[in-house]
Parts: structure tokens; C-alpha cells; sequence
């Protein structure tokens, strides 16, 4: 039997004071809260992947695996900090196509 593996970008927006917010820390940090959270072996899994990131806008999207959903948006709820700077992460769209996903970007 076949098992697809269906891709789901989430557009999100970070909401904080500081402009700094890099993209390889917020990766960094997405990733260590995942493992700490379900694990290495789950997070192998997920398929979890930053498509873009703009760092004067902070705005992104992520993609993972449709069975992943629910931990990646566990994930980006709780992570509150990145290097030192308070941040909230907004989730603006969940979509199957990533041009869904850009689109709902361009009207934020």
C-alpha cells in the first residue's frame, strides 16, 4: 500500500519590538523546541522545511507533512523567545499549495 505524504504550508507572522530577528535563529529555535517537544525521531518525520522568511517584513512560510500539522503549530504557539527578544508568531494561513500560502502573505 502506498502512503502519500501531503505537504502543508503555514504562513506566519512574527510579532515582536526587535527588528533583528534573523532566520537562522528563528530555525535554530523552531527546531530545538520541536526536539525537546516529541523528540529526534518525530522531528525526522515531519518534514519540516522554511520555504522563505523576510527579515525586515517577518514574514514566512514553513512547510511540513500533513501528519505533522498539529506539532508544527504546537511548536510556533509556544515558542516565546528567539536570542534574548520577546516574540509572539502569528499563524496567518494554513494552505495545501504554496501558492495559497504566498498569496494569503501578500494581503497581510
Amino acid at each position: 500500500m502506498v502512503t502519500l505524504k501531503r505537504d502543508r504550508y503555514i504562513a506566519f507572522k512574527i510579532l515582536s519590538e526587535s527588528n533583528k530577528i534573523k532566520e537562522s535563529s528563528l530555525k535554530l529555535s523552531v527546531w530545538d523546541t520541536y526536539k525537546t517537544l516529541f523528540g529526534i525521531s518525530e522531528s525526522s518525520g515531519s518534514g519540516l522545511y522554511f520555504e522563505n522568511y523576510n527579515d525586515v517584513t517577518k514574514l514566512g512560510i514553513v512547510r511540513c507533512n500533513h501528519k505533522a500539522l498539529v506539532q508544527i503549530l504546537t511548536v510556533l504557539a509556544i515558542l516565546t523567545r528567539i536570542d534574548r527578544d520577546e516574540i509572539l508568531i502569528q499563524i496567518i494561513n494554513v494552505s495545501g499549495t504554496i501558492n495559497k500560502a504566498k498569496k494569503s502573505l501578500v494581503t497581510k
